[in-house]
């Protein structure tokens, strides 16, 4: 598969393969056929209805973003933030061929210090490693094959005039702590479901630290269903992801939840 990927890498350039695999992906979507690794994105329609508000952080080439779109229909929104321009612009050329009317697609970076960060992909094993693209400054220690300046922005200020928000997604390798940290008020006026990629217990622990004024309990997805953790198990998340429900909204997903 690696061999594949560099040969269509080569054959393509980097701007058509990207494209490429971001059309693959939605194909492969459509056909039931990526498996376990992508079950959250399968499980959205559990969570997402029409005419929701929903925000994609972390957009990437649109995994999540497009089945979202789908999901809220003409009446919803879905606000994408992926701000690795190369990957912005996979995004808008998707959006405009397939008629994704219902997305508004930003370029900043939120988790960040000051108004701009660098975000960069970083170099593994002497291969640009595209899913890994985060924001230089919270990874020194890694080597990064390009970097880009981009606007940094606090969520409590991007999303302040929203007249509802019902599900954030987000997955910027290591900065959601810093990114919800910035959010607060929007978070305690909306009380949105959380999908967040959180790699480790220290994670957990800060991400139900922060949240626990507004009374939000923690899941994981096992076998195609929720099942409640704290910060201190030791089960591990497929693709380390983990749902965050408040409270006030546990009756709507009491179906989902096992036991």
């Amino acid at each position: 598969m690696k061999k594949i990927k560099l040969a269509l890498l080569k054959l393509l350039g980097e701007q058509k393969y990207l494209f490429f695999v971001s059309a693959s992906f939605q194909r492969l979507f459509a056909m039931g056929s990526l498996g376990k690794t992508y079950q959250d994105i399968y499980f959205l329609k559990k969570f997402i209805r029409t005419g929701d508000t929903c925000i994609d952080i972390g957009a990437h080439l649109g995994y999540y973003t497009f089945q979202m779109s789908r999901l809220v229909g003409d009446k919803g929104k879905v606000i994408a933030i992926e701000p690795v321009s190369k990957f912005n612009r996979v995004l808008e050329k998707m959006i405009m061929n397939r008629g994704f009317s219902n997305i508004d697609l930003r370029r900043v970076a939120l988790g960040g210090e000051g108004e701009v960060v660098e975000i960069g992909i970083p170099l593994i094993n002497k291969q640009k490693k595209f899913g890994y693209a985060r924001i230089r400054q919270m990874s020194e220690y890694l080597e990064y094959a390009e970097t880009e300046t981009v606007p940094n922005v606090k969520g409590d200020e991007i999303f302040a005039n929203l007249d509802r928000l019902d599900f954030i997604k987000c997955d910027v390798e290591g900065a959601e702590v810093p990114v919800f940290e910035s959010m607060p008020a929007v978070i305690a006026e909306h009380l949105p479901v959380l999908l967040l990629e959180l790699a480790d217990k220290n994670e957990r622990a800060k991400m139900m630290e922060m949240l626990a004024s507004a009374n939000y309990a923690m899941y994981l997805l096992k076998e195609k269903k929720l099942k409640r953790i704290d910060q201190q198990s030791d089960e591990i998340a497929i693709s380390h992801n983990h749902y965050f429900i408040p409270a006030s909204k546990l009756h709507l997903f009491r179906e989902l939840i096992n036991g």
